[in-house]
């Protein structure tokens, strides 16, 4: 909000326009989660324009146990909490790096993929809106859940709107054949392999 950028700027205001150091005051923009670029410019005789690009999260990423807000880099800007459930974003999961890292990094190229995975999603709305959870601990396999279809569905790493929708046309059929399906792979071109839960053995 331009509050909270005022607050991060307290102090620029009283000082010389001609000899403030305006990269200093980027810097303490920059601290911010929430700001991706910043920009301050002399407007004479008394002003300074401040331009902000904020960052966009993509999805809540589950990370060592807290959820997070993340953007298309994997960055984290906050963490998750009531004052963001009105944002209607998909739960990631396997964005961590390795163990031996700082518990809330991410991995890149995992976050690469699930941004990719959301912008080709984001194409149709009604694909958009059903998106639930998003797992791309596989780089090569990105799998989803929809919205009231607890079937895992593996989609590998391209064409991601055209494989799932091409199951939402044969869920029907698929649930009618397999009562509970545990995940269905549609990495093979037309085959759609579908795997079903393994039933548990009784005294367990």
């Amino acid at each position: 909000s331009n509050g909270e950028v005022l607050a991060i700027l307290s102090g620029l205001r009283g000082e010389n326009l001609v000899s403030t150091d305006l990269d200093r005051w980027r810097r303490r923009l920059m601290t911010s989660p929430w700001v991706s670029d910043a920009a301050l410019r002399r407007s004479l005789p008394s002003t300074i324009d401040v331009a902000i690009r904020e960052r966009q999260p993509i999805g809540v990423g589950r990370i060592a146990g807290e959820t997070y807000l993340v953007d298309e880099r994997g960055v984290i800007i906050d963490q998750y909490g009531p004052q963001y459930a009105d944002l209607d974003l998909p739960i990631i999961d396997g964005l961590g790096s390795a163990p031996h890292d700082t518990p809330t990094l991410t991995d890149e190229a995992r976050a690469d993929l699930a941004a990719r995975v959301i912008a080709a999603v984001k194409s149709n709305p009604k694909l958009a809106s059903r998106l639930s959870q998003l797992d791309v601990s596989d780089l090569h396999n990105a799998s989803v859940i929809l919205t009231g279809d607890p079937t895992i569905i593996q989609l590998g790493e391209d064409q991601f709107a055209q494989r799932l929708q091409g199951y939402l046309d044969v869920a029907p059929v698929l649930h009618q054949r397999v009562a509970d399906i545990d995940y269905v792979d549609l990495r093979f071109g037309d085959r759609i392999y579908v795997r079903p839960t393994k039933p548990q053995k009784k005294g367990r």
